[in-house]
């Protein structure tokens, strides 16, 4: 591997694996494997996501809040030891003007005409005053492979799933878990080594990835008046303490096929 700096430097080394673990654009990827527009799987949606610097008022340190309508929504996710996250998402039509103009002026716009009342006002002047933030199109990663024989990917490099699959983390750990283990499974064999750990992950990832832009996407953003109306309606349930141990049933098997640990020796 030859690595050249901007400011002219050049250093060569040789690796006998090169693993690319680089995010969704990732640079690896793109140089080994081929351009973005041929292994990125584009959804139509938008996301913006930023660490809040409070809570919105009237609410708990730690509550959750999520405000949805068909094509769009706002999920705020609380937490015990630091301040909440925001995360806006909303379906687009056309992805590349979403990137004319600033962020939050695209958020706004999005989720107009109507006057913003005040928790969505506070989460749009938090959002645009958040020191880090995240304003990005969703896509997934479709490879027919994660390999060659000295080259791999994994994580969202590979196979990105979306923030809607609510996988993305567990499967980039348990990808690198199970790397790890078929490589010292065959040592001295990396080539046998991909192939096993291919062959083990992909039905998993496979299955993460349907749900992540199917049934995932839909309880984030509703898609329908009727996704709108079935999440509306599983809230008040799983809610209810009466209905709740129904609804733990109801819902079990959808869960099943993500806790698997497919990572297992």
């Amino acid at each position: 591997m030859t690595l050249r700096t901007t400011d002219g430097h050049e250093s060569t080394e040789r690796f006998d694996l090169v693993v690319g673990a680089d995010g969704l654009r990732s640079t690896v990827r793109r140089l080994v494997f081929g351009p973005d527009e041929e292994l990125m799987r584009p959804l139509n949606h938008i996301i913006g996501v930023a660490l809040l610097e409070e809570q919105v008022p009237g609410f708990g340190a730690s509550d959750g809040l999520i405000l949805a309508e068909e094509g769009r929504s706002v999920w705020v996710f609380g937490f015990a030891d630091h301040t909440p996250t925001v995360m806006f998402s909303y379906r687009t039509d056309d992805e590349n003007a979403q990137f004319q103009g600033a962020p939050i002026d695209r958020l706004r716009d999005a989720f107009g005409p109507e006057e913003a009342g005040p928790i969505l006002e506070n989460l749009f002047d938090q959002f645009d005053a958040a020191e880090d933030s995240l304003f990005d199109s969703v896509h997934q990663v479709v490879m027919p492979t994660w390999h060659t024989d000295r080259v791999v990917l994994v994580g969202d490099a590979a196979w990105c799933l979306t923030l809607y699959s609510g996988m993305g983390a567990s499967t980039g750990i348990a990808g690198a878990d199970l790397l790890g283990t078929t490589l010292a499974r065959n040592p001295g064999n990396t080539a046998r080594a991909l192939r096993e750990w291919e062959q083990r992950l992909r039905p998993f990832i496979e299955v993460q990835q349907r749900s992540g832009r199917t049934d995932g996407l839909a309880m984030f953003v509703p898609q329908t008046r009727r996704d709108l109306m079935m999440r509306n309606t599983m809230s008040l349930i799983g809610g209810n303490k009466v209905t709740r141990g129904a609804f733990r049933s109801m819902i079990a098997g959808k869960f099943k096929e993500k806790s698997l640990d497919v990572a297992a020796p």
